[in-house]
């Protein structure tokens, strides 16, 4: 599913354990109907015309020439690139890394395993692979990379769009004709739900260019590189297996030079046309003047990849024309002078792992895998609807394709949300790993704004995690309205098929399933619905928390060794959120309990074993109310539970750590911020582990009543302790997501010794 779940407001934690929902909002009280389905123009589908927002320019404070010092080969690539990255200091890196306990560690794995890393450098296949990232690798796109993308994702929308119809005419077709539908050519689909997508992906093909790349990396051993040139040949060599449109080619740029393979489009063309019994079928299926416009199309598109050597760099390049093979021989010529590169200038004295950039029109076309499935579901949508108004045995389906309709403007709305600005990103050694981004994809489920009320919660002694985020409501709430029409598009949908003629087993349980829900299910899961969907959602603010420690009492259960008992302390997690009206989370708990009675009422009644509603236990401390259900060897700091305070909700596996927080939180305190923030503290799970080893070291025999096991462990703990020990290496993770000067700005640090 396309939504952002996972970023979207967690006041609907619990709207998850009610999955079935999606299928119950298309219980509403009423039905949109419409006189019949929008139909799709057939021209392909856009993302929208909402411009991208450039973000405010980043000012230089360095040279061409002084980021070129830095940057390798870059300083050879021409300025106008819309994207560069570069990876630096692979070997450097490499090296530093088994030094370490973390590296030492690896190293006695491979050994146990019998492999050496003198047995990879022996391996020539291996040892070219390594040397290619051992000192730089860049790679680099041109001019046609965002027409290309854009075609893509065009294609994709037009793939999702046809796909849909031509499913809708083939269910059609099988009822029609009781199950006996057996296209014997595709024809049929052409001249059917497939009709106008071979024109369309033409002229997709036609504004399709073949983008501009460079890839390569530097070698200093000549023997290493020789092989690595050897490798790239051969790789290109297997287009001269296009006989008669390819032609070995050689380009000179300046003292180095180039070979490869130019493939031809008009030759394509020709060869095409002298399969004669190949064009025959074509042209029985798709239109003359679709051929035409294929052929017209293929003629423009010539296709160059040669490689070659220069210096130190073996170097591969794809692009449409030998021209576009562009190298420089000054920085101020150079991608190193693009201004997109200002981000870097701060940066320049550090020990660069990764640096790169990307214009906004090259990421604007995929800048959130959320942005895209949106778009996908819309086309999806509108091919869905456009079958079923074309269907004949499938009854009145008006209702269905209004709601269709409105899924795919929905879904085009929430896809145009997912901007993008110019990325710049960098990535570079400083007490462990620091890495900076700035701009790129945007996060509209986030109001990185605001600033953050409950960082004092992040205080508490043995914080093992904590994070801190505040939700943007308006697009939380255009999320929430389209999984309602997704869910009513989905019930109206299975209650259409459900009332189909069709004598089959299977069909008839389906059916009857789906009656049954009806019957006996469809108000109270409605209810249930509403409950998660209005008053708790309206109950609760934006601003939610994560924390976890490792403070908690271990549970009193059976045949576990009391000083384990006594002495092992357990993770304690607890996710927080703001209250915004206290009435609305106790008019949410009252008709989530009456439906749930109702449902389990029903269950028994189905069963023939009554099956009781669970009535949860209170507490109160202060003004913080607590209910849970009891469990079997529960404790107040070991109990899946919910508090409630005039300012804090908690959902936590821990009772008194709510209270704990609670507290915390009236103490005030912590770090001011806004945005996202993520904190993991890897001191503190290193500690726990290590204390937890030595609890069940020294009470070894309690804790492995079998010799056997108790054998295992002891074998077993020297490799324990190595990779506790190298793990105790990394110290704290922290990711700060916010907004700086009109674009979405992250930093992130990895701390290690």
């Amino acid at each position: 599913m396309p939504v952002d779940l996972g970023r979207m407001k967690r006041k609907y934690i619990l709207i998850p354990l009610a999955a079935g929902a999606v299928a119950f909002t298309a219980c509403k009280d009423k039905t949109t109907t419409s006189s019949s389905s929008s139909s799709d123009s057939g021209a392909p589908a856009s993302q929208t015309d909402t411009p991208t927002p450039a973000g405010q320019p980043i000012q230089a404070s360095a040279t061409a020439a002084e980021r070129a010092a830095v940057m390798g080969f870059a300083k050879n690539l021409p300025k106008d690139l819309v994207s560069y990255e570069g990876v630096y200091n692979g070997r450097k890196a490499f090296e530093e890394l088994l030094k370490t306990p973390i590296g030492e560690f690896i190293l006695e794995r491979m050994a146990d395993e019998g492999v050496s890393l003198e047995d990879l450098a022996e391996n020539e296949q291996m040892a070219s692979q390594l040397a290619a990232y051992s000192e730089e690798y860049f790679m680099a796109y041109g001019k046609g990379t965002p027409e290309t993308f854009k075609v893509g994702m065009q294609f994709l929308e037009r793939a999702f769009f046809y796909g849909a119809r031509t499913g809708i005419f083939a269910a059609d077709a099988m009822v029609r004709e009781n199950g006996d539908f057996n296209p014997e050519s595709p024809k049929v689909f052409l001249d059917g739900p497939l009709k106008g997508a071979p024109k369309e992906l033409i002229a997709m093909f036609d504004e399709a260019e073949i983008p501009v790349v460079y890839q390569g990396y530097k070698i200093s051993d000549a023997d290493s590189r020789d092989i690595a040139a050897g490798e790239m040949q051969d790789g290109i060599s297997m287009l001269g297996m296009v006989e008669g449109a390819s032609e070995a080619i050689t380009i000179k740029r300046g003292d180095a030079e180039f070979s490869g393979y130019k493939v031809s489009g008009a030759k394509l063309v020709q060869l095409l046309e002298a399969e004669e019994d190949g064009m025959a079928q074509i042209e029985q299926m798709i239109d003359a003047t679709d051929i035409t416009a294929f052929k017209a199309a293929l003629t423009k598109k010539d296709l160059v990849v040669v490689s070659g050597v220069i210096g130190d760099y073996v170097m591969i390049f794809v692009g449409q024309s030998e021209d576009d093979l562009v190298l420089v021989d000054q920085a101020e010529d150079s991608v190193c002078a693009n201004e997109k590169m200002a981000f870097l200038d701060g940066f320049l004295d550090k020990d660069i792992l990764i640096a790169g950039y990307s214009d906004s029109k090259l990421i604007d076309q995929g800048s959130s895998l959320s942005g895209i499935g949106y778009r996908l579901l819309s086309s999806l949508a509108k091919g869905a609807g456009q079958g079923l108004s074309e269907a004949s045995s499938l009854g009145d389906t008006r209702d269905v394709e209004a709601l269709l309709e409105s899924l795919a403007d929905q879904g085009e709305k929430l896809a145009a949300l997912f901007t993008a600005t110019d990325a710049g990103y960098v990535a570079f050694i400083e007490d462990g790993v620091k890495m900076e981004s700035f701009g790129g994809p945007g996060a509209p489920a986030l109001d990185l704004g605001e600033t953050h009320s409950l960082a004092p919660l992040e205080t508490g002694e043995n914080t093992v995690m904590f994070a801190n985020w505040t939700d943007n409501e308006d697009y939380n709430q255009k999320v929430m309205e389209y999984i309602d029409t997704l869910g009513e598009t989905s019930y109206l949908v299975t209650k259409r098929i459900a009332a189909l003629d069709i004598d089959d087993g299977d069909f008839r349980d389906f059916k009857q399933g789906v009656d049954m829900f009806d019957s006996k299910f469809r108000s109270d899961a409605l209810e249930l619905w509403k409950a998660l969907r209005g008053d708790l959602a309206n109950g609760l603010g934006a601003e939610s928390a994560l924390v976890m420690d490792v403070n908690g009492t271990f549970p009193k259960v059976p045949d576990v060794p009391k000083a384990i008992l006594d002495n092992g302390k357990t993770p304690r997690l607890a996710y927080v959120s703001q209250v915004a009206d206290r009435s609305k989370l106790q008019a949410s708990w009252s008709r989530l309990n009456t439906s749930a009675e109702n449902i389990l009422k029903t269950i028994s009644e189905m069963s023939g074993n009554e099956i009781p509603m669970q009535v949860p236990m209170s507490s109160e401390k202060n003004d913080l109310k607590t209910w849970f259900i009891p469990i079997p060897f529960q404790n107040d700091d070991f109990v899946a539970s919910v508090s409630v305070s005039d300012e804090l909700f908690f959902a936590s596996t821990s009772k008194t750590f709510s209270e704990g927080l609670a507290e915390r939180f009236k103490a005030g305190g912590g770090t001011e911020r806004n945005g996202a923030w993520l904190h993991v503290d890897f001191k503190v799970l290193n500690k726990y582990a290590n204390d937890w080893l030595t609890l069940v070291s020294d009470n070894a025999e309690t804790a492995f009543p079998n010799e056997s096991a108790r054998e295992d462990f002891v074998e077993n703990k020297p490799k324990i302790e190595k990779a506790i020990k190298a793990l105790g290496t990394l110290e704290k993770l922290s990711v700060h997501t916010r907004s700086e000067g009109g674009r979405t700005r992250i930093s992130a640090h990895l701390q290690a010794k």
